[in-house]
Formats: C-alpha cells, structure tokens, sequence
C-alpha cells in the first residue's frame, strides 16, 4: 500500500505526458465550488483562430481522492467528439496530472486533450463532456451502487477566414510556421537514361498531412513521374510539425546537366496574419553517360495484364474453400432428403417492417440496445431530436415485445420514415462511390508506360505492387520479371519468371523470356518447371475426376471405367501435392556473394558466406533480416534485400 501510494504521488505531479499547450490551460479549470464535490469542465486553448490554426480542446475533471477511494471501479471520462475538423486524439485515457488540497479535502485533477486544426470559417460548438461513476452505498462488497453522471458545459470557438486579400496571395497554400523548403538529390549524380529519385523537403509547424504538392515547371528532356508522398510528424513544444518530402522519379535524356527549378510555395503564417512564400533554390544535378549494364539488352516483351489462370481463380478464392468444406455435407444431406418424406413447409416473412429495416441499415443485431442505435445514428449524422424520437419508438416496441400482453404495436413516428430516406441514400452514395472510384485504379501511373518509356526500375515498383495486391496474376509475375531483368535484377527477375510459370506453366511469353535473357547462368535452367500442368489444375482435375468417378459409379452403372477415372483423379491429387509442396517452400536466391552473420545485425561476426545465385533455404524472420541455410551446410543471417524469394515468406 505504501509503495501504490508513493507511486500514486509521483505520478500525480508528473505532467511531461500532457502537451506544453495544454499544460499551461490548468488554472482555467477551478475547484468544485462545494466541498467534497465533482466538476468537469471543457475549454479550448483559444477563443478565436484561424483556419488551419492549432487549437487545443481539453477536458478536465476534478475529484476528490476520498470519493475516488470508495469508488470499485475507476470513473469514466469521455471527451466531446468533433466534426468538420482535423482532431488528433492526444491521450485516448485520462492522466492524472495535479493534486490538490483545499477545505480539508485532497482533490485530483484528470485531463485529456485533443489536438484540432479547423478546416473552414464558422463557429464551432463543443458537444459537453461526461464524467460517470458509481458509488457504493455502504462499505460492504455486496452493498449496491448508485450510479451517477455529470456533464460539462459546452464550449465555443470562433474560427476567422483568412483575410481576403492575403488569401488570394496564398492561393490555397497551407496555413503553416517557419516553413523551410529544399530540394534533395543522389550525391553521385544522374546516369542518361537511368531513374533517379529526387525529393522536394518541406519542413516546419502545422498540420503536415493538409500541407499541398508545390508547382513545379520541370525542364525539358526530363521525364518525371510522381512517386508516394512520404511524412513525419513532431511535436516542439506542444506545436505539431514536421516534414513532408514529396518525391519524384526523374530520368534525363542525355548527358549533362539537369537543373531542379526554383519553386515558390505560398503559405499563411497565423502569428503575423500575413502571406508568406518560401522558395527552394535551383538545384543543379550533373547527368553523366549511362552506366551501360543494360543498355545493350532488348527489351522484352511486357503486356500489363494480370492473366489470372482461369483455375486459379476457381480454387485460390475463400469461396472454393468454403466449397470444398461443405459439398460432403451437402450430398449427405440431399440423399438425407430423398430418404424422407415430404412435407410442405409455409415459410412467412415480414414485410417491410421499420424495425428490422432500420437495424439492416446501421448494420447492427436486432437484440441492440436502443441507445446503441442511437449512437449508431448519431455517428451516422442524424440530428439528436430525430435519433431520441427514434429511441423512444425502440423502446416502446421492445416494451410491447417483451413486456405483458396486450395493447398495440407503436406505430412508428414521422422521424423513422426520414431518418429510413438518409440511411438509404448514404448506402447509395457508398455505393457509387465505389463504382466510381473504381476505374479511378487504372488511372495512376502505367508501369507499361514506364517500362516502354526506358524506367525499368519504375515499372518494376509498379508491377511488384501489382503482385502484392493480387499474387495470382501470372501475367504481373511475368512482366515484373521482365522489368528487373531490363533493371539489371537478374536474379529477381528469375524468381519472378519462376512465379509466373508456376501459375500458368503453359505461358509462352513467360518461357520465351527466361529463353531470351541471355545473361541467365545455364544452371538457372533447372528451375524452370517442367510439368506443363500448375497445381490449381491439378486440384480441379481431381475434384472433377472425383465427381465423375462417382457419377459414373452410382447412375452409369459403368464400374471400369469409374475405376479408370478414380485412379486418374488420385494420381492429379498426388501431382497438385507434389506442386503444392515445392511451391510453398520457403526457398530464395541471393541476390549478390554475401556474409552470413551470427545475429541479425550489419555489425555481426561472418559465420559462412553465401555465394550469388544460390539456392538457401529461409528458416526464420527477425524484422528485415532472415536466417538462411545453404546447401554447402552454412546458416546464418542475412538481410532481406539480398534474396529473392520464390514463394510468400511470412
């Protein structure tokens, strides 16, 4: 007890967990006025700011630690939930963070606080926080508990536009402090004709996420494609900041020099009310010739389809798994259903019925609770009298349904039909949402395009981000292959050939690449598989074997043959195994002649080295590093780059 004491004190005067911002908002929050009591109260750390401004909303509680004592089980503090604005969770739990003592009484203070940046003008109203707790009435365990609930008042925060006229010198920049802006590029330079990634850095204090892509006036003889936005928030002082780079793959036609333009970014600066533009200097880039390695290859040929292989998709889907679960249960329970008599059965569902409507639409159980339903509309956005007319209608037909007999059911109020209408169009609008954003998938950056356009490197980001979405698509393994090997990844590129052949093993453009690559050492040709049959097909030659067999056994009354096509299938079963077992092997190629280490760390003593184009087998992750053994008997550890798996390592 002494120690939980100790400690209970330490961390009652230990405020380094709470934001400098609203560490210095304590003393607006005052003692309970009556002695013994509780209060909760809400205030922003400001009363007017501007768009895109930091604001701190914070919620505090005060409670007397004699109360507190008595209490089972902690109380419960929930903070106001906000819409129409950018919210940062800062503690998703109360701290304690000040004790004090007044009128005999030791009182402790809970906080926890958000972080907001309003997105536009208006007044914006805190919805009132709530504080509940149960207190025993006697001391005994068993004794019951009253429970009580104290809500604060709300509290408001006028957001200012920015001024007309330094708006239209902003122009939709961000709202933003101390913003400094650098170009960044490969120190060794650029190679014509090989991609390079360069970064535009902006660093300083706002909201990093709402910060906009600047203008940029690339120059002639420059290919550009825009690459993933990269960020890293940080908090100074209770101000949230950081950096943003956004990122660029550029490849120079020709030898020389390559100058990254001068950029202006304009941005308002809400502690001078003023529009302020921060510039990156020109940033010149020297292109030398091209380092060559692939410069004399052809070009294979790429087609930026995904080919699924039709059996593929019947038996790598969570569907045919659920099949191949429950057909034996089935067919019991049809030759079941011949065996028995039948009987007609009425089956009776209700017809348009409000209730059961409306639990559909919020996607929860119809045993809900009908303040549950409320907060499920609420969150969905409709206004609070709507929801508690709608609450009060639930528990009115729960009353009904579960209490004595008798009476009518409630009919339901004019607020059911409406809040009906919202919910409906909100699912449409999800609905076409999704049909519209879906061609919006074909519209980013063509990895053919790239790869036709002489950035391999890029084309094969691409591709292999195609391959993580959607590891059946024979025809992305292929051209992810043929993209590395036009990189100068020879040994990615074969693990990638290896991965298409191993869905459609028939794939002439995938053979024809491996054939065509002529900087493949002859040994690599092992690899290529040899059975003109995947595995997928295999599995669906045996289940459709299996069904024949039995058809012909049970109405065809032709036993030979259902022997015939029995073995046919088992030996299709043995061969898709057979497949099955070298295809998930956790088997890869290195990538480059390296050292096994003792641990996973660079600075590791070699225990063997493993020599390029070597078949090791994966034994265990450590992060980004792996534990390899080699054929010649050497295990140790090794970082991802350096192979090139062959199947999905976990």
């Amino acid at each position: 007890m002494i120690a939980l004491a100790l400690l209970a004190a330490l961390v009652a005067q230990d405020t380094t967990a709470l934001s400098p911002r609203a560490r210095d908002m304590l003393g607006r929050f005052p003692l309970p006025a009556a002695a013994g009591g509780v209060s909760i109260a809400v205030r922003f750390s400001k009363d007017t700011a501007w768009v895109g401004e930091q604001v701190e909303l914070v919620t505090a509680a005060w409670f007397p630690r004699e109360l507190r004592d008595r209490l089972r089980r902690p109380p419960t503090l929930r903070g106001p939930s906000l819409s129409g604005l950018w919210s940062v969770q800062s503690q998703s739990l109360p701290i304690l963070v000040e004790t004090r003592r007044a009128r005999g009484e030791v009182y402790d203070l809970f906080v926890m606080h958000q972080t907001i940046f309003p997105l536009g003008p208006g007044r914006i109203v805190s919805p009132p926080a709530l504080l509940s707790y149960a207190v025993p009435a006697s001391a005994s365990y068993f004794a019951p508990e009253e429970r009580k609930s104290l809500t604060s008042r709300t509290a408001t925060l006028q957001v200012r536009p920015i001024p007309a006229a330094v708006a239209t010198m902003v122009a939709g920049g961000p709202t933003t402090r101390n913003l400094r802006l650098v170009w960044r590029g490969p120190p060794e330079g650029l190679h014509a004709g090989t991609p390079a990634l360069v970064e535009l850095v902006a660093n300083g204090t706002g909201n990093v996420t709402l910060w906009p892509t600047p203008s940029i006036a690339w120059p002639s003889g420059l290919r550009v494609y825009p690459e993933r936005t990269e960020e890293t928030t940080t908090i100074i002082a209770g101000d949230r900041g950081g950096e943003k780079r956004f990122r660029f793959t550029i490849v120079a036609d020709s030898e020389g020099v390559v100058t990254l333009p001068a950029v202006r970014y304009p941005t308002f600066d809400p502690s001078t009310v003023s529009a302020r533009v921060v510039a990156a200097s020109a940033f010149a880039l020297p292109v030398f010739r091209s380092a060559g390695r692939t410069g004399d290859r052809t070009p294979l040929a790429v087609t930026g389809e995904e080919e699924i292989p039709l059996a593929t998709r019947l038996v790598r889907t969570t569907t045919a798994m659920w099949v191949a679960l429950l057909t034996p249960g089935v067919l019991l329970a049809l030759w079941w259903r011949r065996r028995r008599p039948r009987r007609a059965i009425a089956i009776v569902q209700p017809v348009g019925d409000p209730e059961r409507e409306l639990y559909r639409l919020l996607g929860t159980p119809i045993e809900a609770s009908s303040d549950r339903v409320v907060a499920a509309l609420r969150h969905r956005g409709v206004p609070r009298p709507e929801a508690e007319q709608v609450r009060r209608w639930l528990a009115a037909t729960g009353r009904r349904r579960y209490g004595p007999v008798g009476g009518s059911t409630p009919e339901p109020p004019a607020a059911v039909s409406a809040v009906l209408s919202r919910l409906r169009r909100a699912t449409t609008l999800l609905v076409l949402c999704c049909v519209v954003t879906a061609p919006l998938a074909g519209q980013a950056t063509d990895p053919v395009s790239r790869y036709r356009a002489g950035d391999f490197r890029g084309a094969a980001r691409l591709f292999e981000a195609q391959t993580i979405a959607d590891p059946r698509a024979a025809g992305s393994w292929r051209d992810l292959g043929s993209a590395r090997w036009q990189a100068g990844d020879d040994v990615g590129a074969v693990a990638a050939w290896w991965r298409a052949l191993s869905l459609a093993p028939r794939d002439r453009l995938a053979r024809q690449a491996w054939r065509d690559a002529s900087t493949l050492p002859a040994s690599m040709q092992r690899l290529v598989p040899t059975i003109p049959i995947s595995r997928d097909e295999c599995v669906l030659l045996a289940v459709l074997g299996l069904g024949t067999a039995w058809l012909l056994h049970r109405f065809g009354h032709r036993r030979q043959a259902a022997r015939v096509v029995l073995l046919m299938a088992l030996g299709c079963g043995a061969l898709g195994l057979f497949r099955w077992r070298r295809e998930v092997a956790p088997v890869a190629l290195i990538r480059e002649a390296i050292a096994l280490r003792v641990s996973p760390h660079p600075a590791a003593p070699a225990l063997a080295q493993a020599s390029a184009w070597a078949l090791v087998e994966v034994e265990r992750r450590d992060g980004k590093w792996l534990l390899v053994a080699t054929p010649e008997g050497g295990r140790g550890w090794l970082p991802e780059e350096a192979i090139a798996p062959l199947a999905t390592l976990d």
